[in-house]
């Protein structure tokens, strides 16, 4: 059972090596991999600031707006808690980098949700 669902905002990259690629290529590829839900427990709701760098680096990058479901725990009292538990998954699940994870919103599921993501 699912305790909380946390909305995440984060910046999704992607290595595209020495291949060039233009913004409208940079948006379909995170379209085609990024959104829609990536477990039962994420999914991505929102893409948007597009970015290719072309410096030594070779990456693209997408702002995501992410939402997790973040399972029951008895050990846990507190909301934050279970943000932290989110953000977790979200670097864990996607491919962050390093960037920050924002945590937007948060809200307790009563009664708790049974299934997940479909």
């Amino acid at each position: 059972m699912y305790a909380c669902k946390v909305t995440c905002r984060t910046t999704l990259y992607h290595d595209v090596g020495e291949n060039e690629i233009d913004l409208s290529s940079t948006k379909a590829f995170f379209e085609k991999h990024f959104f829609k839900t990536i477990t039962p427990i994420l999914r991505v709701t929102q893409l948007s600031d597009y970015k290719y760098w072309k410096n030594k680096f070779n990456e693209i990058a997408g702002t995501a707006v992410v939402e997790v479901l973040v399972p029951y725990d008895q050990r846990l009292q507190y909301m934050a808690d279970y943000e932290s538990i989110a953000c977790r998954t979200v670097r864990r699940l996607l491919p962050t980098q390093g960037a920050a994870i924002q945590v937007t919103s948060s809200e307790w599921l009563t009664p708790p949700r049974k299934k997940g993501f479909s």
